[in-house]
């Protein structure tokens, strides 16, 4: 082999590890570019701590290495009149069929932080209505949230009352009143003597996880404990 095709074969060789080297330079640049942006994960939660009050929310992680600022939530209503749902992306784009919620206080996040938002929408708009959500930050930028199905949420994100029983005598009085919360089930005891003790009556609540044991519950109180309570028998409910 003549030394003008050592030094051709040696040329070739250079050049292809001066290309690979650059491309990988410009991967590494471009991967950097990426993790220096603001990137924000964003997944939605549903459940109840009673019936007055929901712990709907929202978790948002900060995934970026670049610190983000929320500005507002922003939900997506479904339209009730069928022609409007047609075109509902259009009424979108001029304002319309939107909620947006701001935060009670300024939220910052740095790389790794999270926060919790709880979902707050008005009255008259229930939450089976909302079909997409976003988080939008200071520069405009949205971000989608995991977002139910409107059949899921009706099944893991509303409530609706089941049962209504009260009994009284002379002397005392008794209710209990059963709700779904969610998928899980919440029985409500009511009782106390005449007149009521310090004006405020006494009571206590029962979780299930199905509908057997609620009833099973519900029967109990219902059929035993109520009468057992009001003839003086038992001083509360268990």
């Amino acid at each position: 082999m003549s030394q003008t095709e050592v030094l051709a074969i040696w040329g070739a060789v250079t050049g292809t590890i001066g290309t690979v080297a650059g491309l990988l330079g410009l991967w590494l640049r471009f991967r950097q570019h990426g993790l220096d942006k603001a990137k924000l994960l964003c997944e939605s939660s549903f459940g109840f701590d009673s019936p007055s009050r929901t712990l709907h929310k929202l978790t948002v992680r900060s995934i970026g290495r670049r610190p983000v600022s929320i500005d507002n939530i922003k939900y997506f209503i479904t339209p009730r009149d069928w022609k409007q749902r047609l075109i509902k992306s259009w009424h979108h784009k001029k304002g319309r069929w939107l909620w947006h919620q701001e935060p009670k206080q300024k939220i910052k996040l740095g790389e790794g932080e999270k926060t919790e938002i709880g979902i707050s929408l008005p009255n008259g708009i229930a939450i089976t209505e909302i079909y997409k959500v976003e988080v939008v930050d200071q520069a405009g930028k949205a971000w989608p949230v995991n977002w139910e199905t409107s059949s899921r949420l009706q099944k893991v994100a509303t409530q609706e009352t089941l049962d209504e029983l009260a009994k009284e005598n002379d002397k005392r009085v008794v209710s209990a009143t059963g709700y779904r919360l969610g998928e899980k089930y919440f029985l409500e005891t009511k009782f106390n003597t005449k007149p009521s003790r310090s004006g405020t009556p006494c009571g206590r609540s029962f979780w299930f996880l199905d509908t057997k044991k609620y009833q099973e519950k519900l029967q109990s109180i219902k059929d035993i404990q109520f009468d057992q309570f009001l003839s003086g028998d038992i001083e509360e409910l268990s």
